[in-house]
Order: C-alpha cells, then structure tokens, then sequence
C-alpha cells in the first residue's frame, strides 16, 4: 500500500510524527498496535482497521466508525476512547 501511496519515505514520516529510521522499523515489524495503524491509515487514506474488522468478522460498526475517524481529526480523549473499545474487543496488536 505505502509503494502505491507515491510519498516519498520523509512524507510518510512526517505525517507519522516520527523520524525516516521509524518508518523503517514499522515496515520490520510483525506486529502493530492499533493506535499506528490508525495513524499509518490517516497517512496512507486507507482503512486497514476494516480489512482486519472483516478478516475477523468482527462488527461493521467498528469499520464504519473506522472510516469515520480517518475522515476527521479526533482529538486525544476521542481517539484514546475509541482505541480502548477496539482493545477490548479483543484487538490490541496487528499481526
């Protein structure tokens, strides 16, 4: 997905809010927490949230809110408050 996205490495950093060594280590890892992924979902316009809500036929309302907060800035309370509801539906690190 980020090779299709056309931003260069130090785009996708910034819009990350981290430094281009990161970036590279979030390409390494085998795992992910959701709170990233949001973020790497607002850089890249892509809900990876829905794919993984689908993979695991958890709840569309989970996605639709997903694709809800990737429209718009959600302050820190919000964002935390929704992470805390993925979290508790069992979702905590993407593998």
């Amino acid at each position: 997905m980020f090779d299709k996205s056309g931003l260069t490495i130090s785009e996708f950093a910034e819009l990350l809010h981290c430094e281009r060594p990161n970036v590279h280590d979030i390409f390494r890892r085998k795992k992910i927490d959701v709170e990233l992924l949001i973020e790497i979902s607002k850089a890249l316009k892509h809900n990876f949230i829905a794919e993984i809500c689908e993979k695991h036929n958890f709840s569309h309302n989970i996605s639709s809110e997903v694709s809800f907060i990737l429209k718009i800035n959600m302050d820190d309370k919000a964002l935390k408050n929704f992470v805390k509801r993925i979290k508790q539906l069992g979702i905590n690190t993407i593998q």
